[in-house]
């Protein structure tokens, strides 16, 4: 039996992607055709094993569509991105081209050694595709590591102006903002300060924009995207809840939408072109993408 946490419990994709009536991950891989994408496998972002990231390319992309990012979830102390050929074939179908990266795990590191290869990779990811602005998708962990890698700018190479320059939508599924500290091993061991000090995503948010409080410094920010299942009782939907409603009251902009009958898996994988007649997940992520402005912010520099 994994082990829980006080108030989040388990993070990350478990080895079903949801009740014994579901597909094994490797079984649902198995089923899901790539006919839509070509893989670049196994590119490195840094010197270390676990700094790769492959590509999914698709073959009729969509035109002017920003390239994605899929960071995964694991508790930080697992997951892969071999995991998810299912999700990216269902944004490849779409004509999105998806980036997955891997990062380091506990006990190899501890935080912010995860947060740090995450936008590690989102910079180096940027640099090959120029021209191109990303979206950047996270579940879980992976949402944690996302979010923390854009609202704590330190984490970025080359900072928040960077950053800025480089993303313009986050989209975060069901990850822990911040609400309740942790209080069990391997935890307390990955997070000295228990999720719940300077690494709280919680903690990281205002000023955000030039229009709050004048004279203050400023971090321009991409728009978010939370999304969380109502039966999700291993990352509550309050951690969701509570930090897009603290983007928006800070000048930021935050859309959240919560799913009635979605536990912590089964926002993801109503994402694979199997389940997503299941809920709205992947319309809702979808119609965010395309209202994004993609053009770079004047105040980037801010």
């Amino acid at each position: 039996m994994r082990r829980k946490l006080a108030f989040f419990g388990a993070f990350g994709l478990s080895a079903l992607l949801g009740a014994a009536a579901c597909a094994p991950v490797k079984v649902l891989n198995a089923i899901t055709p790539s006919a839509s994408f070509e893989k670049d496998k196994n590119i490195s972002y840094g010197p270390l094993a676990r700094q790769t990231l492959d590509i999914y390319r698709a073959d009729t992309p969509k035109a002017g569509a920003p390239l994605l990012v899929f960071v995964h979830g694991g508790s930080w102390e697992s997951g892969n991105k071999d995991l998810y050929k299912f999700l990216a074939e269902g944004f490849t179908s779409r004509g999105y081209d998806m980036v997955v990266p891997n990062y380091r795990l506990y006990p190899e590191v501890k935080y912010p050694g995860f947060v740090e290869d995450t936008a590690k990779a989102l910079a180096f990811t940027a640099a090959q595709f120029p021209d191109r602005r990303l979206v950047v998708m996270g579940h879980s962990a992976g949402a944690y590591n996302i979010l923390m890698s854009i609202l704590e700018p330190s984490f970025y190479p080359g900072g928040a102006a960077a950053a800025c320059a480089s993303i313009a939508g986050l989209i975060s599924l069901a990850g822990p903002t911040g609400v309740g500290a942790l209080g069990s091993e391997p935890y307390v061991s990955i997070f000295p300060e228990r999720l719940f000090g300077s690494d709280a995503p919680l903690n990281n948010v205002a000023p955000l924009a030039p229009s709050v409080g004048a004279g203050e410094p400023t971090r321009p920010l991409p728009a978010f995207f939370f999304g969380h299942g109502l039966d999700d009782k291993t990352v509550y939907p309050q951690n969701s809840q509570k930090l897009a409603a603290k983007i928006n009251s800070s000048g930021g902009t935050a859309v959240l939408k919560l799913y009635d009958g979605l536990d912590h898996t089964g926002i993801i994988r109503v994402l694979s072109r199997h389940f997503e007649g299941g809920a709205s997940v992947k319309t809702d992520i979808v119609a965010f993408i395309d209202g994004l402005d993609l053009s770079a912010p004047p105040d980037c520099g801010a």
